[in-house]
């Protein structure tokens, strides 16, 4: 999984692709680039949101510990989780 996220970061941070991403306040996603759209929750608007102003996974699953009162693994995981699922769609 680890190889797989080095993977997808990679391409996200390529030319700029993840600040590229367009989310709104209720939480669309559109990807320019594929014109694909996509529903978020609150939490993945969070990391996306966190990650698009240059944030490290750590210091996003920092954040989401804080804010949703949860272990700094549990939420590091979930971030990864959640990128692998994006992934796949961008």
């Amino acid at each position: 999984m680890q190889k797989q996220l080095a993977e997808l970061m990679t391409t996200l941070n390529k030319n700029q692709r993840l600040s590229k991403l367009a989310i709104s306040e209720k939480g669309f996603l559109f990807d320019p680039e594929t014109g694909q759209s996509f529903t978020l929750n609150y939490s993945g608007m969070q990391t996306l949101n966190h990650l698009k102003r240059g944030e490290s996974l750590e210091d996003t699953a920092k954040h989401l510990a804080d804010e949703f009162k949860i272990p700094h693994d549990t939420a590091l995981n979930s971030i990864e989780a959640f990128l692998i699922q994006l992934g796949r769609y961008i």
